[in-house]
């Protein structure tokens, strides 16, 4: 998504492993996942969520992650935020992503047990 030529972004991503750690005081999870972001191609990246304790309904979040435009071009994002538990086995997830390309964005996406989906929206922050 080049700064400035879009204000929103789909984008729908499916969960290839899920990576469970121990950390002091609770628990971190780490979910690889792929997909697609409109304006960004191919997706793939790390979100990692920690807990403060066992079975904890919110907690710290963090994205590591590339988009493959179709141009041949890579365009990389980092992103902190925080989760929050919405129903059974669904997670809202809303963070600040900062991408390579210069672009602030806002996150607001659900991970989601049935199916291993993680889709919502990306909107520019300018």
């Amino acid at each position: 998504m080049a700064k400035g030529k879009k204000k929103a972004a789909e984008f729908s991503l499916k969960s290839t492993s899920v990576t469970y750690n121990e950390i002091p005081g609770g628990g971190e999870t780490e979910i690889n996942l792929e997909g697609t972001a409109t304006g960004f191609g191919t997706v793939l990246g790390t979100m990692s969520l920690w807990a403060d304790g066992p079975g904890a309904d919110s907690g710290r979040s963090s994205w590591v992650g590339s988009g493959y435009l179709e141009n041949g071009e890579v365009v990389q994002g980092t992103g902190d935020g925080f989760f929050e538990k919405i129903g059974k086995h669904k997670w809202r997830v809303r963070s600040v992503v900062r991408v390579s390309s210069g672009a602030l964005l806002l996150s607001d996406g659900v991970l989601s047990l049935d199916g291993r989906s993680y889709k919502g929206m990306l909107t520019e922050w300018s």
